[in-house]
């Protein structure tokens, strides 16, 4: 008589339905590659490169991995796996809020103990349908996505005649470092303040070197300088992916003076929504095309995909950055944040910063251009010369890694946009409507680079730190007027307002008043304004 348990009636009927391991596994590969192929196509990126290749088998890898771990679980837990997987995979192209998640999770655990292989060979079906309609939209362009030429949604009267003032060429460089942010040294730093000084000024340039932000996030500076301060402070949560600027003074008052304006923006901070504009262009802050022309290896290439991918994810993204910070923590590593390793950001940008001074061959008397680029923002990815590190050694502004490597990476990206805004300023000298344009360059914030952003309740920094965060670059070329360093600690928000005074004809010569910058919360929320450290 043998002491082998006997299965319950239940869990025999439900052995006889298991799923066969080739429909397992044929699921996740195909709903894998299904994402993968729906992320290329977005980013328009070339599908027959070795990169995708490089994706493509790593995904295979993950795909029996995911049907091993199912099988181990056995007949009792098995269904749950391929519920948890199959709701994966389905976030993984639909992008659901993680309270949405788990529901889902449930409701197909659900579905699973009562029919888990009439579940899986469904969920083949539908994701077999999804990764042919993509590989096709790949292969031929057919049913690619379509994105308007103009993205501007109130629209300036384009009967209206363009007013005759000097064009104006409007730059906002995301965690440009102001020069006496950067005097605070060390010696990398100050040697980097010599050369930008002697940039700017040598290009008629007058700089402001103790120009500050109140904040130390877009979100809440643009707003903030765009309205000359008069905007009300944001009272909801400013920690954001996707943001729309309100109606903003500055663009107003650009469309009052029959300005034709025009913007490029990433999509982090949309402002075609709601400013009076002849044209708007959103591009993607981490678009993945930008690495086709770097000096990127594949397998860098493959990296930045396959953690892209992770990050559409919620649940394998959130375990994925709480692992890495859990072994740099117990084993003292240096790895970066997955989150942070998915970031094309000044990359993308230089590759707009390209096509915005292509562009500005056209430029003409009355029209007003914009620009807000993600650079010298980390992550810290470009050499003085623009080329693209090895993907291992990029950095981040706030770690892990020495703070003086970090700087010294900052400092040559710095160096790399100044070779681009060489390139620009002689594309404008180059016709007559650029040579009288007035140009507005200028940060939105420090470089920031510190433990962590400054926020009521978090870590302590120190003084030199906080003012790493809050100074920012700020100059203005205006035709007949001479290059000069100008004395002063002002906000950007007041130098705006000065030269609003100064009807956008001269460079903002504003009165002195107490510095002061505004502290937010754990949500980016300003709460508290406090005095500015002094820059000495």
């Amino acid at each position: 008589m043998s002491d082998a348990p006997t299965a319950t009636p239940v869990a025999a009927a439900r052995s006889t339905q298991a799923p066969s391991r080739w429909l397992d596994f044929s699921v996740w590969l195909i709903a894998l590659w299904a994402g993968f192929f729906n992320l290329i196509n977005y980013h328009a990126y070339p599908l027959f490169r070795l990169e995708c290749g490089l994706v493509m088998l790593g995904l295979a890898l993950v795909a029996w991995l995911m049907s091993a771990l199912r099988k181990a679980a056995g007949p009792r837990l098995a269904f749950v796996m391929s519920a948890l997987f199959l709701a994966i995979v389905i976030d993984l192209s639909t992008s659901i809020d993680l309270t949405w998640f788990y529901v889902l999770w449930g409701v197909l655990a659900l579905v699973a103990w009562f029919a888990e292989a009439a579940l899986l060979k469904l969920s083949l079906a539908a994701f077999g349908s999804v990764f042919l309609f993509q590989f096709v939209a790949l292969a031929t362009g057919i049913g690619a996505p379509e994105r308007p030429t103009n993205y501007a949604k109130r629209l300036q009267d384009p009967k209206k005649p363009a007013a005759d003032r000097p064009a104006v060429v409007h730059l906002v460089l995301d965690s440009y470092l102001g020069l006496d942010g950067m005097a605070l040294g060390p010696e990398h730093y100050t040697r980097l303040r010599a050369e930008q000084a002697a940039f700017f000024t040598g290009r008629g340039f007058q700089v402001y070197p103790r120009a500050y932000s109140r904040h130390v996030k877009t979100v809440n500076s643009l707003p903030q300088l765009f309205s000359y301060g008069e905007a009300p402070l944001a009272t909801t949560n400013r920690n954001l992916q996707y943001s729309i600027a309100d109606e903003l003074p500055y663009f107003m008052d650009l469309d009052a003076r029959g300005y034709r304006t025009s913007i490029v923006a990433p999509t982090y901070l949309d402002f075609c929504v709601n400013q009076p504009l002849t044209y708007c262009r959103k591009f993607e802050r981490s678009a993945l095309p930008a690495m086709l022309d770097s000096e990127m290896s594949a397998a860098d290439r493959a990296r930045v995909m396959g953690f892209t991918l992770l990050q559409l994810a919620g649940l394998p993204s959130r375990a994925a950055e709480a692992v890495q910070l859990r072994s740099n923590d117990l084993f003292g590593t240096e790895g970066r944040r997955p989150y942070n390793r998915a970031k094309l950001l000044p990359l993308a940008s230089v590759r707009e910063l390209d096509r915005f001074s292509e562009e500005l061959a056209s430029l003409k008397r009355g029209e007003a251009r914009a620009i807000h680029l993600l650079l010298p923002h980390d992550p810290y990815i470009l050499d003085a010369q623009c080329r693209a590190r090895p993907e291992p050694d990029w950095l981040d502004e706030h770690g892990p890694g020495a703070p003086e490597a970090r700087e010294k990476a900052y400092a040559d990206q710095v160096r790399c946009l100044q070779n681009k805004l060489g390139q620009m300023l002689d594309a404008l000298d180059r016709t007559e409507a650029g040579r009288e344009a007035i140009v507005v360059i200028h940060g939105d914030h420090g470089s920031r680079i510190s433990p962590v952003a400054p926020y009521l309740g978090g870590p302590d920094l120190t003084t030199r730190e906080l003012m790493m965060s809050h100074s920012a670059f700020f100059g203005v070329r205006v035709p007949g007027e001479a290059g000069a360093e100008v004395p002063g600690t002002y906000a950007l928000d007041e130098l705006m307002a000065d030269f609003r005074k100064r009807d956008f004809l001269s460079a903002p010569r504003p009165g002195q008043v107490a510095p002061s910058i505004l502290i937010m919360d754990a949500h980016w929320v300003p709460k508290e304004r406090r005095p500015l450290p002094d820059f000495e």
